[in-house]
């Protein structure tokens, strides 16, 4: 992804004039393209270069609302879509898929207002009411919901889609020989959508046709053979027609097609477990629990599991992890007490029951005490504990979806200054004026620090040092050169040499305070681990415990506490800042910096991501989407996929 950020202190073209130089119907057919390909961000990349070009043509605006909400960014593409409206109020589209994007969001009354408002201009758009009909199910209002799709019927008799949403309407109305003849309908107009062929056959698994089921799984595979969703209903039937091996085979392939499939291996560890293969029905416990790490019932069953190998201890820490998540589970307070009894702890085991007692009392009570403890859990994210993450989305097609990428969650770097030909940098002034008077091969600019990258690539030699007239930049070139080979004491001394300098004094500073910082926690590292050869040497009797050692990051933070001083305006300044209030676990303060780098440089993408981590941790989880979309927006890939897994 391209990002380039340039902030001039003077301007040899005005805005006006640098917009008109930029192709904005090149862009526009490129972004189309992109979209085409699923290639998403690359996309946005695109249309945001039109929304420069052209700010007031809505069609960038709401093709970057269709690539943002394909990526799962549903905060971003309702902005994008209300930027369409605001252009062109009439346009029916922009309505119609903000609707969508606002019921995705479980913002049904401006999804509702949405659609009413889109069909007050197309009436007769069987898709809008369609659309209606799905947010009004959403709403528990099936009744509405199928007169909505009665409408899509009328004006197109042969509406697959509408079949199928009428189906399930239907079905959540009880009505199950209805729900069976829509989805019917549904294969008859369209033998190919196997959506209708899936949904045929959960129906028929309700009404318990189990061989029924199995052709129509049979027939829906034959079609797409790598759909997750499909599979693991085959294996519902394989299930209830009682053949436990072919089940476990059909979700084994669940998980191979999408191996964060929580909920596939819940169900294969119930199955082991029911086997008594302990061993492999701990492993699976251990994966749900590590793709849903707040879900109650994968501790839940896990301490079962851990009480049938009467590992007492660890059932025990499990059914207080449920209790943690959820104080009014009553049967994890009695499973807890079943435990403690076979650890001899009788009063704890007393109490537990207890606890248990009160709440099966408060809840038989009255049953508008049962709606006062469930209010009190809808107050937080309660899905959470209780819902699997389960997404049936094509193996293959995960594949090419950034979203689904499986990373590591951690922040982005500190900003260094040096040398670069890459296409990810931010550039002032000063440094593009020395990058062409000294005639660089790259560019001189602020870049994420990835000196401890594998991947790092140096593009600073002698010859580029030699052909440089400037003594002190010759210097600056030589610091960041030995901070690069790790040379820190050699590169600290000329930093600092060249922090009084009135031109590169503030990127020497930051380097040498980014370096520091390398430096703190090359030196925590060592400790640690001389530490862990003197441990392993103790003898029995001595503690193995000890804290790791912390890295000291006092001078990097002094070093650009002074930095800020002499820059206050300076946003790489503010967001190295924050990076290392972050290290420092003062959340609130790294809040703060990385809001001011944001105040003075609204395209710093690093510090959004940044901030939007930091938001996670503090459970801002509103904010953080917020901040994760723009730093998508802006280039940072890895957004869409930590908003995936949060969202």
């Amino acid at each position: 992804m391209k990002k380039l950020i340039v902030i001039l202190f003077f301007l040899l073209f005005s805005l006006t004039e640098v917009s008109a130089q930029i192709n904005h119907k090149h862009y526009i057919l490129m972004g189309k393209l992109e979209l085409s390909k699923e290639n998403y961000t690359e996309a946005i990349h695109n249309f945001n270069i039109a929304t420069i070009a052209k700010p007031n043509d809505f069609e960038a605006y709401f093709l970057r609302g269709i690539a943002k909400f394909s990526l799962g960014d549903y905060n971003g593409a309702v902005e994008d879509f209300t930027r369409t409206l605001e252009i062109h109020p009439l346009y029916v589209r922009a309505y119609h898929y903000r609707g969508v994007a606002n019921d995705r969001l479980s913002n049904y009354a401006d999804a509702m207002a949405d659609f009413q408002k889109a069909i007050s201009l197309d009436p007769f758009s069987e898709e809008l009411h369609i659309a209606s009909g799905s947010t009004l199910m959403h709403l528990n209002d099936y009744k509405n919901a199928v007169a909505e799709f009665d409408t899509a019927l009328i004006i197109n008799p042969e509406n697959a889609n509408a079949y199928i949403s009428r189906g399930i309407a239907k079905r959540y109305l009880d009505d199950l020989d209805g729900a069976l003849s829509d989805m019917n309908s549904a294969v008859y107009n369209d033998f190919f959508n196997i959506e209708a062929v899936v949904r045929k056959g959960m129906i028929e698994l309700e009404r318990e046709e189990y061989q029924a089921a199995m052709d129509d799984f049979n027939n829906a595979l034959s079609m797409d053979k790598d759909n997750p969703l499909i599979y693991f209903n085959r294996a519902v039937a394989y299930l209830n027609l009682g053949d436990t091996v072919a089940a476990l085979r059909d979700y084994e392939k669940v998980n191979n097609l999408d191996q964060r499939n929580a909920l596939t291996y819940f169900n294969r560890a119930i199955i082991y477990s029911i086997r008594e293969e302990y061993d492999v029905a701990l492993a699976l416990y251990n994966k749900v629990i590590e793709i849903n790490p707040q879900n109650i019932y994968g501790y839940f069953n896990r301490g079962i599991l851990y009480f049938k190998m009467q590992d007492w201890d660890a059932a025990e820490d499990d059914f207080t992890k449920v209790i943690e998540l959820f104080p009014d589970f009553i049967d994890a307070w009695i499973n807890r007490s079943v435990v403690k009894f076979e650890k001899n702890d009788i009063q704890g085991a007393e109490q537990d029951q207890w606890h248990a007692k009160q709440i099966m009392a408060f809840v038989s009570e009255d049953q508008a005490n049962v709606d006062s403890l469930f209010a009190h859990y809808s107050k937080m994210d309660y899905n959470k504990i209780i819902n699997f993450e389960s997404d049936f989305v094509d193996g293959n097609r995960q594949k090419t979806l950034i979203q689904f990428s499986d990373i590591d969650i951690r922040p982005r770097g500190s900003l260094i200054v040096n040398i670069t030909e890459g296409d990810n940098y931010y550039i002032d002034a000063t440094l593009s004026q020395i990058s062409q008077t000294n005639n660089f091969k790259g560019k001189m600019a602020f870049v994420v620090n990835d000196l401890f990258d594998e991947n790092h690539v140096s593009y600073i030699n002698d010859v580029l040092i030699e052909n440089v007239d400037s003594q002190n930049l010759k210097d600056f070139l030589n610091g960041i050169y030995n901070f690069e080979i790790f040379n820190y004491q050699r590169g600290e001394k000329i930093f600092m040499s060249l922090l009084d300098d009135p031109v590169l004094g503030v990127y020497a500073g930051i380097n040498l305070s980014v370096l520091q910082n390398a430096k703190a926690e090359l030196l925590a590292n060592d400790k640690n681990y001389d530490n862990s050869i003197y441990i392993t040497q103790k003898r029995a009797t001595e503690s193995f415990t000890q804290a790791p050692e912390k890295p000291d990051y006092e001078q990097s933070l002094a070093t650009i506490t002074n930095v800020l001083n002499k820059n206050k305006r300076n946003p790489y300044v503010w967001y190295n800042l924050g990076n290392i209030h972050l290290q420092m676990q003062e959340f609130e303060k790294a809040i703060d910096d990385y809001t001011k780098a944001i105040q003075y440089e609204k395209n710093l993408a690093e510090a959004y991501y940044n901030r939007a981590l930091t938001l996670l941790y503090l459970n801002n989880k509103t904010q953080a989407i917020k901040d994760l979309s723009k730093a998508g927006e802006l280039g940072i890939q890895e957004a869409y996929v930590v908003m995936k897994r949060f969202n």
